[in-house]
């Protein structure tokens, strides 16, 4: 790992570390807990309340040290849709292309390795979506966490979510918003190959 790269890891950190263990969120977290009548004493709450933090905090951690790595890195650059909510197109087709994959996924005998269906899927999607004209396509507005491009012109769309384990429902959503969006973003960049548009979760 270049120097650079550690530089970077380091001031994200720190960064964060210090936003969790301000004097201005260690008072509030003191406030909110001051007027409880616990059994916990108000210091260990105080600490378990930054460490909750840090934990949320996690995710846009990630996503935070993927754009500072972006910037330090002169082969890559990012798109204006990265970071935004914007409005992305595509057929009902492609919609129920994705919510049966995502239905499938879940049944028992699914496999682990999923690797060689999820390709097909994408491959289905951009012949879907090359198939029809525009007027064909609904629309539905997505978050795009990160979009870089590279020089030599592949498109990497990241997805940095926080998956809480216990909820099943939240991590087949998750699932379910990222190949939408990138279905949306295929037909916004006229993707012609499963090449040009890289994944990254």
């Amino acid at each position: 790992m270049s120097d650079p790269v550690k530089q970077t890891i380091r001031k994200t950190v720190l960064q964060m570390l210090e936003d969790s263990m301000s004097a201005e969120n260690i008072r509030k977290l003191a406030e909110k807990h001051n007027g409880k009548v616990h059994f916990v004493p108000i210091r260990y709450r105080v600490v378990g309340g930054i460490l909750q933090g840090l934990n949320i905090k996690f995710g846009n951690f990630i996503e935070q040290l993927l754009r500072n790595l972006v910037e330090i890195d002169k082969g890559v650059t990012v798109m204006e849709d990265s970071g935004k909510k914007i409005k992305l197109f595509f057929t009902s087709q492609t919609d129920r292309l994705i919510d049966s994959y995502i239905t499938e996924r879940q049944l028992p005998n699914s496999s682990d390795d999923c690797t060689e269906t999820f390709n097909a899927l994408l491959e289905k999607i951009l012949q879907t979506e090359m198939a029809v004209s525009n007027d064909q396509r609904q629309g539905i507005v997505k978050d795009v966490d990160g979009l870089f491009k590279t020089d030599d012109g592949l498109i990497v769309y990241t997805e940095l979510k926080y998956n809480d384990d216990h909820d099943t429902g939240k991590f087949v959503d998750i699932n379910r918003k990222i190949i939408k969006t990138w279905a949306g973003l295929a037909v916004r960049y006229q993707i012609k190959s499963t090449r040009e548009l890289l994944l990254v979760t």
